[in-house]
């Protein structure tokens, strides 16, 4: 039987990997509140220009995840339940990006305090995406009534990817 070494310089890292993923989660869900106000927005015709959604973008992006939902709850009728897990996320978000290591640092002293910061981090992560899904029903559903498919989304995503690869190659 062969057993793992364990490596207390590896065991931190992998604890601030986790709380890089839920800051990244957190954004990820910030980007989504935002998409969906914009996909609102050109569905009203609001966005009749490049420049029109690239200022839009700008000034959303400027806003706080508190009041991206706040818009959106409204001009969405989120369920009660969705906009409860929203507000519980935002307010656990504000914690692990301002406060978890400052009021949980000697739990980074040890294995188990440790293990303990992995698991609530991973909790977090799982939660951001379970309405991050959500979320995306209905930014679906406003794609879908604009006629733009997930075929068309991936094709464009496919194209900014060859263009970045273009970038790195140096061509």
């Amino acid at each position: 039987m062969h057993e793992e070494i364990y490596d207390d310089n590896e065991h931190s890292k992998d604890c601030y990997a986790h709380f890089g993923l839920a800051v990244y989660y957190s954004q990820v869900l910030e980007h989504q509140l935002v998409n969906m106000i914009m996909i609102l927005k050109r569905s009203q015709g609001l966005l009749s220009t490049e420049n029109d959604l690239d200022i839009l973008y700008e000034r959303k992006f400027s806003k706080t995840m508190g009041q991206l939902i706040n818009e959106i709850k409204d001009i969405f009728e989120l369920s009660v339940e969705e906009l409860e897990a929203l507000k519980a996320v935002l307010k656990q978000r504000n914690f692990i990006v301002h406060d978890f290591f400052k009021e949980n640092i000697t739990l980074t002293f040890t294995r188990t305090g440790r293990d303990k910061l992995i698991g609530e981090l991973k909790e977090f992560v799982e939660k951001v995406r379970a309405i991050d899904s959500k979320l995306t029903i209905y930014s679906t559903r406003m794609l879908n009534e604009l006629g733009i498919t997930e075929e068309m989304l991936e094709e464009e995503k496919n194209t900014i990817r060859e263009e970045e690869e273009k970038k790195e190659s140096g061509g």
